[in-house]
């Protein structure tokens, strides 16, 4: 029986993905044997965790557009076959499955070979007798599945596409969160599986770092919640939470693990930077933890129960972790407009506020509630103060990160200029600045509010008391937060709002002024563009047909639009935040002045980012498609399958009579000049090149004179043909009389200009 049914298993591997989940679920379901589950359970972990499409199931590039989408997601969901099956293979206390350490994450690695790791792996470490080192995981089959899934999304980071925002990956990602971590306190986690034993029970107290008393920095309780309880009530109490606090510690460890890099080879690492780097789906992955973990705590009470340390645990080992996490991706994110990624995490984990529902929900389920998020009205109150005092680094020194790639970037481009905004609106919020504007200068001067007389700002109280409460108590926790998560013996914090910085700051907001400028500029020249190109016979003829990329036009005629708007609001928070007075702003240069932030003390010249910034410093305002016209990406007005008919008939052609095509277009006789009209002009274009060190470099081709069918793709004109179709059978003729009809007045028109153009009629 035990070899029909792993033959069983063997076979539907080889199936097509809909027949082996329908196959595999009815194994899972029906098996008598343990033993048979047992032995099969590894080997399908492993075939569908697999690093390559060919092996894998490719759960990160299938989305709900994929016929495949639902069956995957019920196969792997938390009341699917495959949890299933671990609930099953738990009822022998003693299975154990070894997950090698060198597939984990070097820095997890590294921790747990030094003997810091969290009490969460005291059971789980394998040694070596010989050597005494760790050399694996021993893991149960729900933690071996957990760490599985995490290990997939880091190990495997080929899928670089950031528009893929629903793959299964994804959605299963949030659904774990929910379900596994429920925010709300009164939601057990299903099903009940009170019979497994197999997990130590904590008889040490969770530590945090050793930071200084205050009331949810003490070390923790034990997760039973009272110290000194009998050890089978400890053991109870673990049983009830092994789940949630599995998934929490493996999401956070591997997800938010930093792979380090040496500042003196910046260059070999941006060379390797694919394979060593968070992917964006990482990064909107690590976001969508951040903001549940925030909603996960936020419903922490005072009862002794085993969740609720684990809610108070959660956000204060998140915010460690998250904060190196971040603080990485802003040093070596490349300097394009995805960063708005990276700057959405980082302003997620400093706005705990924010996620006091459920918020995995919405990320869940963007499609439908796209839009919720935005429309949070939760604010800023007093039982924050400490979570700002705690996590203070996490404000100020990744702020003096972020400004100086503004610094290098064209603001008057949309999408820098909702980054910008994004950033300014979050700082500007009622009382956020004013709390950390008092905690760092009492840090400075070791006096809690001690006023700067250089620094003048009605908009900011120095004598700032939050609701009445005086920050005193909050500084020594501060003082103690940027110690322990800057782990290095030289850092010494540079202040945000010190004096030295006003003329830094000064020159920041005179950029976006003159940004704003450009902008205005960018939005008139781009209207004028507009009226001539809709202008004239022909043009007019093209407008009232509907023929060109008029959704384009309008959608980026909207953006030049918003962008002074934008920089306008921009301009009015980075005074407020850096306590500017208007008057200080003043006359500036339209044109953006030599860049003065690698001699400011934002700066490091050590950073990747500057490395970056040199080769894009003097990026063009406008950015246009450089490739070969016919390789264009398909827009919304063409039908994707006859454009790609015509390119295969188009390049054939040019492939048989290319030549003849370039000589014809060298002519200066009639027949030339209709070659002028019906061929593509020769153009050069820009190709994006690898050499064998993965370096990229840009070779420009000539392209000849050639015919170009790509026209003739456009619903428009497909609209516009079948409608003279119609009209030609509603009068009896033929379709052939109909195609020679289209023939010959193609060829008047042609002939007709043609000879214009001889005699100089019509400008060619």
């Amino acid at each position: 029986m035990a070899h029909d049914i792993l033959s069983q298993f063997y076979t539907c591997l080889n199936f097509p993905l809909c027949e082996r989940i329908q196959e595999l679920t009815r194994i899972i379901d029906q098996a008598g044997s343990l033993k048979d589950l047992q032995a099969l359970f590894p080997q399908l972990i492993n075939n569908i965790f697999a690093p390559s499409l060919q092996n894998g199931w490719g759960i990160r590039q299938e989305t709900y557009e994929r016929n495949e989408f639902d069956m995957l997601l019920n196969f792997l969901e938390p009341h699917g076959p495959v949890f299933r099956l671990c609930y099953k293979l738990l009822t022998d206390p003693q299975l154990k499955y070894n997950l090698p350490l060198n597939v984990l994450p070097l820095q997890l690695q590294m921790t747990l070979e030094r003997g810091r790791c969290p009490q969460f792996y005291a059971d789980l470490l394998t040694m070596d007798s010989q050597a005494l080192n760790v050399v694996a995981l021993a893991l149960n089959p729900f933690d071996y599945y957990i760490f599985n899934f995490a290990l997939y999304l880091v190990n495997n980071n080929q899928n670089k596409n950031w528009d893929h925002r629903n793959s299964v990956y994804f959605d299963l990602a949030c659904d774990y969160l929910m379900h596994f971590l429920p925010c709300d306190p009164n939601v057990p986690v299903s099903p009940n599986i009170s019979y497994y034993t197999g997990k130590v029970p904590m008889v040490a107290p969770l530590q945090t770092a050793n930071r200084p008393r205050s009331p949810s920095l003490l070390i923790m309780s034990d997760l039973s919640g009272i110290s000194n309880q009998h050890p089978s009530a400890q053991t109870q109490s673990r049983n009830e939470i092994w789940r949630s606090e599995t998934v929490l510690q493996i999401f956070i460890d591997i997800w938010m693990s930093v792979e380090p890099f040496n500042n003196g080879n910046i260059e070999m690492y941006q060379r390797t930077y694919s394979t060593v780097s968070s992917s964006p789906e990482r990064v909107r992955i690590v976001r969508a933890l951040v903001k549940h973990i925030h909603g996960f705590s936020a419903k922490y009470n005072s009862d002794p129960s085993a969740m609720s340390a684990l809610r108070k645990y959660a956000r204060q080992i998140m915010c460690s972790r998250a904060y190196h996490y971040v603080k990485h991706l802003v040093t070596t994110w490349p300097l394009d407009a995805s960063f708005r990624l990276v700057m959405e995490l980082w302003l997620s984990l400093i706005q705990p506020w924010r996620y006091t529902d459920n918020t995995t929900n919405r990320s869940r389920y963007p499609r439908t509630q796209r839009n919720q998020e935005e429309g949070n009205t939760a604010t800023l109150d007093e039982s924050f103060t400490q979570f700002i005092a705690e996590n203070f680094p996490s404000y100020t020194c990744i702020f003096q990160l972020v400004i100086p790639r503004f610094t290098r970037l064209d603001l008057s481009a949309y999408k820098n200029a909702v980054m910008l905004f994004r950033l300014g609106k979050v700082f500007s919020q009622p009382h956020l600045v004013p709390m950390l504007l008092n905690l760092e200068r009492a840090i400075a001067d070791n006096v809690s509010g001690s006023p700067d007389n250089g620094h003048n700002n009605s908009n900011l109280d120095l004598s700032y008391t939050y609701n009445g409460v005086a920050l005193n108590k909050w500084v020594t926790i501060a003082k103690q937060a940027i110690s322990e998560l800057n782990m290095t013996a030289t850092f010494d914090y540079d202040p945000v709002w010190s004096e030295n910085k006003r003329e830094y700051m000064l020159e920041f907001v005179k950029r976006i002024c003159a940004a704003k400028h450009t902008a205005e500029k960018n939005l008139e020249n781009y209207t004028a563009k507009l009226n001539q190109h809709n202008q004239g016979f022909w043009n007019s003829i093209k407008l009232w047909f509907m023929m060109g990329d008029s959704t384009e036009e309008s959608i980026l005629l909207e953006e030049y639009k918003k962008v002074p708007n934008y920089l306008t609001s921009c301009v009015n928070y980075f005074i407020a935040i850096f306590g500017l007075n208007e008057n200080m702003l003043l006359p500036f240069e339209t044109e953006l002045v030599e860049d003065s932030s690698e001699h400011s003390s934002f700066s490091n010249s050590n950073n990747l980012t500057l490395s970056i910034a040199h080769k894009l410093r003097n990026k063009p305002n406008e950015i246009q498609y450089m490739g070969d016209p016919e390789l264009k990406p398909i827009m919304s007005y063409e039908n994707t399958i006859l454009v790609r008919i015509l390119y295969q008939i188009s390049t054939r052609l040019n492939e048989l009579y290319g030549e003849e095509f370039s000589r014809l277009w060298t002519r200066n006789d009639f027949w030339g000049y209709v070659a002028r009209e019906v061929l593509q002009k020769p153009t050069t274009i820009h190709l994006y090149v690898k050499d064998s060190s993965y370096q990229q470099s840009v070779v420009n081709q000539e392209l000849p004179a050639r015919l170009s069918l790509r026209p003739l793709g456009s619903h428009v004109f497909v609209a516009w043909i079948s409608i003279g179709y119609i009209f030609c059978r509603i009068f009896s003729y033929s379709g052939i009389f109909y195609l020679f009809f289209l023939v010959t007045m193609w060829s008047l028109i042609v002939l007709s200009k043609a000879s214009l153009k001889i005699l100089r009629i019509i400008n060619e």
